[in-house]
């Protein structure tokens, strides 16, 4: 059997007029120029969904090659056609078969033999979201239950192979990571014109994947790509594995192509397959289903490689990591390292955000979107698949004064939210106990809360600076300005998290004490309250003049 990905369709497309429909590859750029293009994918699972936009952008790079960025500029001006894409592809080694009987499969590793002695695990055990061994012997599947879909078609299957080789998360002794860690961020830009949801599916989907393409200007500057390489230097499944046992060394970015970072294969899986049925996920009748896999530990170590769809941290050894999802989930307060480069502090955007900020000043486009998402991983449990949609201010990647001053503005408009947050939560415990000390556990919703209802009040303040350059007095304004909603919105939680009309009479008291301090504070009295105008530049004339100074009760009078 045969199932190429070049040319099968596996992929579920979805049309400006809501429609889905499977197709191959190339399906992309049909009816580009016409009244119902490809807007978006429509995987059965979101973190499917991204898996598969992140292997597009991939093959994009790897297919058409384009050598600089007049070559990128060109295809953005007039995309390939359908047809012209699928020449592209079918000029690709032959890497794509997900269930040859014979030869290399699709990111399967490369000799059945070394598998053979494993048991065959359940098929839904791909999924990132699965309950492995020895949560089903503890009885940890209160939500995730094991045994969801028994077998999954090939297009499916795919999805799910690309999103685990992508976002692997540890899984015991040997079983290697993804390329970027255990469920790594990933973060693409989104230049189509958004509704006012977030959501950009007016244009083709071409414009978001070909957006984070890289020419090869890009890519080789990663790593260098010596002349002559293998195909497997790109597409590991072409060869041997290259195990990490018994010592062997790690794959790093001199050790193959720079490519690969969109084809890594850390997991040692062999799927396996049964004659006919219907995909547990889709419904969809297949004439081949995968009801299982083999898994060996010890797959490729991936060691050093800078993902151009991540942004990267530097550690207290000054290595550079990807970033990964936190609990909490994504906010505006991940802006700023999602988007800005802080070289002090060692944060690094994702290279396609970089690059895609000086295409849009160059193309002179002005509304372009961040998108991140990834899993927010405990060690090998997945507890949330994150994502966030926010805008991305297109700056003079050049002018250091003005990249200077939008990372000021929005680096004190979180501090200062971080600090109301933290001011809020303890209002809140000290409202509801003796002691705040006694609230077991933490409080979350609060602060999620602070920073969901602040967001819209945070974009509006980097747009008045876009809109006045970023110069000292606008981005001041715009700090000081951003106070009164602050102010606002923490009390009007706290309000709602501790009303004082059906405050127990037992903690009236406090209730009202609690409220009081919480003002006081956010008005700028006591230390903690010069640190929150100090992060809003509010001048000290402007400050309460007793902001210092506590008042002693007059003699006479019960405090």
């Amino acid at each position: 059997m045969s199932y190429d990905l070049r040319s099968e369709r596996w992929i579920p497309w979805k049309r400006k007029s809501g429609t889905v429909v499977w197709g191959p590859l190339n399906m992309l750029t049909d009816a580009i120029s016409g009244e119902d293009p490809i807007v978006a994918t429509a995987a059965p699972r979101p973190d499917f969904d991204g898996a598969l936009q992140e292997f597009l952008i991939g093959m994009l790079t790897t297919a058409l090659w384009v050598a600089v960025e007049n070559e990128w500029r060109a295809r953005w001006d007039t995309p390939p056609s359908p047809a012209e894409l699928q020449t592209a592809f079918d000029e690709l080694p032959d890497a794509f078969d997900l269930d040859a009987e014979q030869g290399p499969r699709f990111l399967q590793d490369f000799a059945p033999a070394d598998l053979v002695a494993q048991p065959i695990l359940p098929i839904d055990r791909l999924a990132i979201d699965s309950p492995g061994e020895q949560g089903v012997k503890q009885n940890k599947t209160l939500f995730v239950k094991p045994g969801r879909f028994e077998q999954l078609g090939r297009p499916a299957a795919a999805m799910a192979l690309i999103t685990m080789q992508s976002y692997a998360p540890a899984g015991g002794q040997g079983n290697r990571t993804s390329m970027r860690g255990g469920g790594p961020l990933t973060t693409i830009a989104d230049p189509r014109t958004s509704n006012s949801a977030g959501e950009a599916d007016e244009q083709p989907l071409w414009k978001a994947l070909w957006m984070n393409v890289e020419t090869q200007a890009q890519w080789s500057a990663r790593a260098v790509a010596q002349e002559g390489e293998s195909a497997s230097a790109i597409f590991p499944w072409l060869a041997a594995t290259q195990a990490s046992d018994k010592g062997k060394p790690p794959v790093t970015p001199q050790r193959a192509h720079s490519l690969q970072a969109y084809f890594g294969m850390p997991r040692r899986i062999r799927l396996e397959f049964v004659e006919g049925g219907h995909c547990g996920l889709t419904g969809a009748a297949d004439s081949r289903c995968a009801n299982g896999f083999r898994m060996r530990n010890y797959g490729v170590e991936y060691v050093g490689w800078k993902h151009p769809l991540s942004p990267h941290y530097r550690n207290k050894d000054a290595e550079l990591l990807p970033v990964h999802p936190q609990p909490g989930g994504l906010a505006w307060r991940d802006w700023p390292d999602l988007t800005l480069s802080r070289p002090a502090g060692g944060r690094e955007p994702a290279a396609a955000i970089i690059q895609a900020n000086r295409r849009a000043e160059t193309l002179g486009i002005a509304a372009v979107r961040l998108k991140a998402f990834g899993f927010d991983m405990d060690n090998m449990k997945a507890r949330a698949w994150v994502t966030a949609n926010q805008p991305l201010i297109v700056v003079d990647i050049n002018n250091e004064q003005e990249n200077a001053q939008l990372l000021l503005l929005s680096t004190s408009l979180v501090e200062a939210t971080r600090l109301a947050g933290f001011l809020l939560t303890n209002a809140i415990k000290d409202a509801w106990f003796d002691r705040g000390d006694d609230a077991s556990g933490e409080i979350t919703l609060p602060k999620q809360q602070l920073w969901q209802d602040t967001e819209s009040h945070f974009f509006e303040r980097l747009q008045a600076g876009f809109a006045g350059k970023f110069t000292l007095e606008v981005v001041s304004d715009a700090r000081r300005s951003f106070h009164h909603p602050l102010r606002d919105i923490a009390l009007h939680i706290f309000d709602v998290h501790c009303p004082l009309e059906s405050a127990p009479n037992t903690a009236l008291r406090r209730f009202v004490s609690a409220r009081y301090l919480l003002q006081r504070t956010l008005s700028g009295y006591s230390k903690l309250g010069d640190q929150l105008f100090d992060a809003l530049n509010i001048p000290r004339h402007h400050r309460p003049s007793s902001a210092r100074k506590s008042r002693a009760p007059r003699k006479g009078v019960r405090s």
